[in-house]
């Protein structure tokens, strides 16, 4: 029977895992019935960790002298059933060893996922926010808006694009961290354009030219600028909303498993 374990750096003990098993894991894979005990190294691993993780083990091993367990380092070539193990763990490792899985840790595809979540639904608020001056009374060709329904009107959905912007901005941090190409370039794009957004909608008033009729309190603005103005944003959200949903879905086809 095979029996597999896997090191738990920040707790400094080995665990039994039969579900998970991630590119920077140090995993034992004990043959009881051979008395062998199969040690293998992600390719994420750092020397520091596995070395930590090999000493402890070496510990817990020379602690019952009754066993008379052999030690073999799994590098390219995997003994079968060895390998049937790993795969039913991680469905993610090529033979020979290399694995798939870009991410290495589970908190931070955990985190990934949540903002990944944020940077979709936050700009759909925002565009919902943005959509409803479609309801504000208009007369001639004029939607009619008095002052403080404006001011709330464009603050909140510029809130919203701050927030998508600092949550694409972590992605980014997370995408170096895990040294992801594709998670680097989608969450650089979102947070340019919503650096771009966000400078737009700081114009606030002056996105407008209120026509005649206007007073402090009551603003004119044309419906044909409503309009303009709502396609910019649509179209701008919908450059990073795309590329958002399309990783969202390819991420979760990849690691769902590993999610909570």
């Amino acid at each position: 029977m095979l029996r597999t374990y896997v090191y738990n750096d920040s707790k400094s003990k080995w665990v039994e895992e039969d579900r998970h098993l991630l590119s920077h894991d140090t995993c034992v894979i004990l043959d009881e019935e051979n008395e062998i005990l199969y040690l293998w190294r992600g390719p994420k691993n750092s020397k520091r960790r596995f070395k930590k993780g090999y000493m402890h083990l070496k510990e817990i091993v020379s602690s019952f002298p009754e066993l008379n367990l052999q030690f073999i380092m799994v590098t390219k070539n995997f003994p079968s059933e060895v390998l049937m193990k790993l795969d039913s763990i991680s469905e993610k490792f090529k033979k020979g060893g290399t694995a798939n899985l870009l991410f290495s840790r589970l908190i931070t595809i955990n985190i990934y996922f949540i903002i990944l979540l944020g940077t979709i639904i936050i700009p759909i608020i925002s565009l919902f926010n943005l959509s409803s001056s479609l309801l504000w009374p208009n007369s001639n060709g004029n939607y009619i808006v008095i002052n403080t329904t404006f001011q709330i009107w464009i603050n909140f959905s510029e809130a919203l694009i701050y927030i998508t912007l600092i949550l694409f901005f972590i992605n980014l941090i997370i995408g170096v961290i895990e040294i992801e190409s594709q998670v680097i370039i989608f969450s650089l794009i979102g947070f340019i354009i919503c650096v771009g957004l966000a400078v737009y909608l700081n114009f606030d008033i002056f996105l407008f030219i209120f026509q005649e009729g206007s007073t402090l309190t009551n603003f004119l603005i044309l419906r044909k600028d409503i309009w303009f103005f709502l396609f910019i944003n649509l179209i701008s959200i919908m450059m990073f909303e795309i590329l958002s949903i399309l990783k969202l879905i390819s991420f979760l086809k990849t690691y769902r498993k590993f999610i909570f």
